[in-house]
């Protein structure tokens, strides 16, 4: 294997749909236009009795927002994706919105780039989600209205009329942390009527998420379900499960948990990962049990305790990802940098910090070049806005410096963001479980 820099720009968008249960479908058509919602031919639908004619998505996929509140005297359309600022709406992150004589406030942006967007307005300073919207989207504690606006490249992020697989929701007992963490499971199409075995994605979210973050956020089921259909993934188990070592479910299932950020910075979920999890599921599913058919990844703070997971337990795991990884947040390698001139492009956390490299290496003494032998892919990625991107360079230079071979990826016009993320994702999971690369 060969250590692979790629540099590439990708425009990629998503589609939305509503979780039924184990099962996923299509969510409803938003369109007052009534037939131009995502580059298709759709009737008009109603939720209840009332048609939902906002927002608008029009054929040029500019979008028309409105909301009625007569006693307002100010509203403003948010930009809430991706939780950064980010200008991804030519009119930038906040748009005034004009108000009527009956009393509606209205605004028209875009053209929008094909994207899965969140939003909120902004009534008189306090954030609401838009009462005309069903689509709703919840990424840890944060809750925002949601825009889909489809295009040629989101493919895999839409529901096709494909065999598609199973999310369920199993509470897995960790002993070593006292605690069952609800944990969303992946079983790709043939899994319930088959007898085959497959190969696991342990796959963790990042800083102030949970469980359901990769299913809702990340599009995990749809990009699966495509993938496969087309050819392009091995069929494999993903599990999700919650980061947090005092944790056993998303706040909005069990919501007396210290609020984000007031954790310790510890490792004791990777090291539950390993001495409970996996047990758990080798034992209750179908599964192949060695390393090669085992793979353990993750976004931002998941990708930091997947990589440790992943260098202390070589014999556990051969594919490895860090999906822009906090990698500051290894216990004790931090190293505080000066603020880049153009740390404004950035979008994310830490763009004021990087590794200490020799403190990695005390902490993973692993990262050697004897790791070749036993991995198949370490996957590095990260966006080239993302506050992090220094940090990731160093990574790549110790590796390197190190002999470890490796993929190395930085994709220009994305921060630390979902955006990024599930693009990461669905390149990833062409590639795990393919032999030679």
């Amino acid at each position: 294997m060969k250590n692979n820099y790629r540099i590439t720009l990708l425009t990629v968008g998503a589609f939305l749909t509503l979780t039924f249960g184990c099962g996923r479908a299509p969510r409803n058509d938003m369109s007052g236009d009534g037939k131009y919602l995502f580059g298709q031919e759709t009737p008009k639908v109603s939720v209840g009795t009332k048609p939902i004619e906002f927002p608008v998505i029009h054929q040029d996929l500019s979008v028309t927002f409105r909301l009625s509140a007569p006693e307002a005297k100010s509203v403003v359309l948010v930009n809430t994706t991706g939780g950064w600022t980010t200008d991804a709406w030519p009119e930038g992150p906040e748009v005034p919105m004009i108000k009527n004589p009956d009393g509606n406030w209205n605004v028209t942006i875009g053209p929008l780039e094909p994207e899965l967007y969140n939003y909120a307005f902004q009534v008189d300073g306090v954030f609401v989600l838009d009462p005309n919207n069903p689509l709703s989207a919840r990424d840890g504690v944060r809750y925002r209205s949601e825009l889909p606006i489809a295009g040629e490249k989101t493919d895999n992020y839409l529901y096709h009329d494909v065999t598609h697989g199973i999310v369920s929701h199993v509470y897995v007992p960790y002993p070593s942390l006292g605690i069952q963490k609800r944990t969303t499971i992946y079983t790709p199409p043939g899994y319930e009527t088959g007898k085959s075995r497959y190969p696991v994605i342990y796959l963790q979210h990042g800083g102030g998420g949970d469980e359901d973050a990769w299913t809702d956020l990340g599009r995990v089921p749809e990009i699966m379900d495509n993938l496969i259909a087309k050819g392009k993934a091995v069929p494999a188990i993903v599990v999700m499960s919650n980061i947090y070592s005092d944790q056993v479910a998303g706040r909005d299932y069990i919501a007396c948990v210290p609020p984000p950020g007031s954790r310790p910075d510890d490792l004791s979920f990777p090291k539950a990962l390993v001495s409970d999890l996996v047990p758990y599921i080798e034992t209750t599913y179908r599964t192949i049990n060695d390393a090669e058919h085992r793979s353990v990844t993750g976004l931002s703070r998941g990708g930091m305790m997947s990589l440790y997971a992943g260098f202390t337990n070589l014999d556990k795991f051969a594919w490895i990802g860090s999906l822009a990884g906090g990698l500051p947040l290894f216990p004790g390698v931090a190293e505080v940098i000066d603020t880049p001139a153009d740390a404004e492009m950035y979008r994310g956390p830490d763009v004021s910090k990087t590794i200490d490299k020799e403190k990695l290496l005390e902490l993973l003494p692993e990262i050697e070049k004897a790791a070749n032998d036993r991995i198949k892919l370490l996957y590095i990625s990260v966006g080239a806005q993302d506050g992090l991107i220094t940090a990731h360079r160093d990574l790549r230079d110790l590796l390197n410096a190190q002999g470890v071979e490796f993929e190395y990826i930085e994709e220009p016009g994305y921060g630390h963001e979902w955006a990024y993320w599930r693009v990461s994702w669905q390149d990833f999971a062409q590639k795990v479980f393919k032999q030679g690369l």
